[in-house]
């Protein structure tokens, strides 16, 4: 996809922003925006509706960064379900690949059952600001078997815990629910320096983290039927929710750009 849509606009425009989706997800584009939709479904499978700007291979972008979204959601935080989001992640492109610990700098939506919270006292799900930095130095590429195989061995709950409690001494997390209405446009930022990064939303400052993850990182924006528990009391789980309606996310502008 190019730089510039019908309705909506995504910088810098010689990126290679490539639109992904699985189950009953789609990506649309109108006068208005691009849309992230999911449509109703059993959650018998999984579905994702999603735009990144590395196609599943390499990631470019380091601090110091600046991240621009407008966007919305198409219903109101009670009524979405899964994950949901935007911002900087490493995930791999293939199942069980990753290109390094797992870090991200972005704005997370999560729905109950979700609780993605290494320290008790985090929210763990709503609309949150989120920043987790792992340790650099290697990278991870497990063969889908063997991935599998690890996951099952972390659903039992004592090994959950302990991979959880392992996690929060060599990961630094930080968290903050934001409390404002998704279904109405509004401007995102996020200033992402070498030491620390910036949530601003409308303008206004609403989370600054005192660390920041080295990189590099890959720009993504998704909405899924997910869930997932990473929680020190209640372990390590996930699985797929029923999506009764249509829900979508909303992008109008997307920019980002290496700053001084």
């Amino acid at each position: 996809m190019t730089g510039v849509g019908m309705g909506a606009q995504f910088i810098p425009r010689d990126r290679l922003w490539v639109r992904m989706t699985m189950g009953a997800a789609e990506v649309m584009e109108d006068a208005e925006a691009l849309w992230l939709l999911l449509h109703p479904g059993s959650g018998e499978r999984y579905a994702d509706a999603q735009l990144d700007d590395y196609g599943g291979s390499r990631f470019v972008w380091r601090p110091p960064v600046r991240l621009h979204v407008e966007a919305r959601f198409s219903r109101s935080i009670e009524e979405l379900v899964g994950t949901a989001g935007f911002g900087f992640w490493n995930a791999g492109a293939a199942p069980g690949a990753m290109a390094g610990p797992p870090s991200a700098v972005w704005f997370f939506f999560a729905s109950p059952p979700s609780r993605v919270a290494l320290d008790p006292s985090d929210p763990g799900r709503g609309w949150l600001t989120m920043v987790w930095r792992s340790p650099g130095g290697w990278g991870i590429s497990l063969p889908e078997p063997a991935a599998r195989a690890l996951q099952r061995l972390l659903e039992h709950p004592s090994l959950a815990r302990m991979a959880i409690a392992t996690g929060r001494r060599w990961m630094t997390v930080s968290q903050r629910s934001i409390p404002i209405d998704l279904t109405r446009w509004h401007q995102y930022g996020i200033r992402w320096h070498r030491k620390e990064v910036i949530f601003e939303v409308d303008g206004e400052e609403v989370h600054r983290v005192p660390f920041a993850p080295a990189g590099p990182l890959g720009f993504v924006a998704w909405i899924d039927n997910q869930f997932l528990v990473v929680d020190p009391s209640a372990g390590l789980s996930g699985g797929l929710l029923p999506v009764p309606a249509v829900q979508a996310l909303a992008l109008r502008q997307v920019e980002i750009q290496f700053a001084s």
